[in-house]
């Protein structure tokens, strides 16, 4: 009896896997500049362009806590060093990181993209010729459709607020507000003969990016957290017009005028994407920079969020990266809010086991509906492979583990799957179907 009931656990794992890497993600945030954008390398954003720029983003976080000197970091992603010679300046940080999510996404797509199983100084020069054979026109839909069975990809542009992708089909962009909420002084581009004043004006500049983009956007991103909580309270324009003209004239205002005159701007935003039907997406959680995170405000988090859900409860708010390491009181934002998604895309590649705990309980918790299972949030297309396969595992053993401990059925287990990795999102950002909501 024991034997049998083995073998039907191990069938039951090699269902759900098969299905699972059988079914095509709908990838609901990523950093990547246009294919063109990227053979040119545009700097900074792709600073080399040899096989180190594939850990040119989270696994260079990671090689910053593990203490490598600004010296190697700069000799490591340099244009001036010959990239074989690198690997002299990575083997010594390798035993520490190849383990962490940031090192299995390397392995995961050099494995699949060149087929080498580890980098070594025996390898790294078949990495580099690999390399350079596969960064050609068309690698982009290759490598995010063939390889690691994306549909096509939401993109935060890192280079401007919003632009219509040169492969529509492929990268969708959804509108950055971050500059329009800070009020930077360039922000990103304005129109031509476009002048700025009052703070009308400026709400006629974002007027502008949304009736110039809302065709092509499948929402807004604000990236605020890095900056502050997200303890964002309506105001009206007259309570923050005389803030504004400090501010757009280089004057100095205090952090509660700056605080308030961000509120105004961040609801005017919110307000105008929900006009448009554009899911508001939103980091939460981790930071991806070293040595400047703030942990009150990220453990704030949830909190704050749901003060958000209540002052607007027809924008559909979509919480990035499951707000980790809080990511049980995100699921209890999901559970109580209607209008709270809950994305996990960076959460298979900052903490897999962590993410793979939140997806389970997810499935328990919350209405199956409401979670939207995957994004690399990467900058270098390679890595979406990488990304792609640690998630793919994740919500494999995710669900066999809730069919083995006798949660659900295989049958659900099965059911679910499409609508984690893509239904969701299409129903989710589909603005024909905006009207479901209200």
């Amino acid at each position: 009896m024991r034997k049998n009931l083995k073998i039907v656990m191990n069938n039951t794992e090699q269902i759900i896997e098969k299905k699972v890497f059988e079914t095509p993600f709908i990838d609901t945030h990523e950093h990547l500049v246009d294919e063109s954008e990227r053979l040119k390398c545009i700097d900074p954003i792709i600073p080399c362009d040899d096989w180190t720029i594939l850990l040119n983003h989270y696994f260079n976080f990671d090689l910053i806590s593990a203490g490598i000197s600004n010296s190697e970091r700069n000799s490591l992603f340099s244009k001036e060093v010959d990239p074989i010679d690198k690997w002299n300046i990575l083997q010594g940080y390798w035993p520490y990181l190849k383990n962490t999510a940031s090192g299995l996404v390397f392995r995961n797509t050099i494995r699949v993209l060149y087929g080498i199983d580890e980098i070594s100084a025996e390898t790294v020069k078949e990495i580099q010729d690999r390399y350079e054979q596969t960064r050609k026109t068309g690698f982009y839909r290759h490598i995010i459709q063939d390889l690691a069975n994306i549909r096509h990809c939401h993109v935060h542009s890192p280079i401007r607020a919003c632009k219509e992708s040169e492969a529509p089909d492929l990268l969708y962009h959804d509108i950055a507000l971050n500059g329009l909420i800070q009020v930077s002084r360039n922000p990103y581009s304005v129109p031509e003969n476009f002048t700025i004043k009052t703070l009308s004006d400026w709400h006629a500049l974002i007027d502008w990016w949304f009736s110039e983009y809302n065709h092509v956007a499948k929402g807004v991103k604000i990236g605020n957290a890095y900056f502050r909580r997200l303890d964002f309270k309506r105001s009206e324009a007259g309570e923050v017009e005389n803030i504004f003209l400090n501010k757009i004239n280089s004057q100095t205002i205090c952090p509660e005028d700056g605080k308030k005159l961000q509120d105004h701007l961040f609801w005017y935003a919110v307000d105008k994407a929900t006009g448009y039907g554009l899911p508001v997406k939103l980091h939460t959680g981790q930071w991806a920079m070293n040595n400047v995170m703030n942990m009150e405000w990220v453990k704030d988090n949830p909190a704050d969020c749901a003060s958000l859900c209540r002052q607007a409860p027809n924008t559909k708010f979509v919480f990035y990266h499951i707000g980790y390491p809080y990511y049980e009181e995100m699921l209890s934002l999901a559970k109580n809010y209607a209008n709270a998604y809950l994305d996990m895309c960076w959460s298979w590649s900052i903490n897999p086991l962590a993410a793979k705990d939140f997806l389970k309980k997810s499935i328990l918790t919350v209405p199956n509906n409401k979670v939207l299972a995957f994004g690399g949030d990467d900058k270098i297309v390679e890595n979406l492979i990488g990304h792609s396969m640690i998630a793919r595992k994740g919500i494999s053993q995710a669900l066999s583990e809730l069919v083995n401990e006798k949660w659900i059925t295989i049958h659900d287990a099965l059911e679910v799957i499409e609508y984690l990795m893509f239904r969701n999102a299409e129903n989710l950002f589909d603005k024909t179907l905006y009207s479901r909501f209200h």
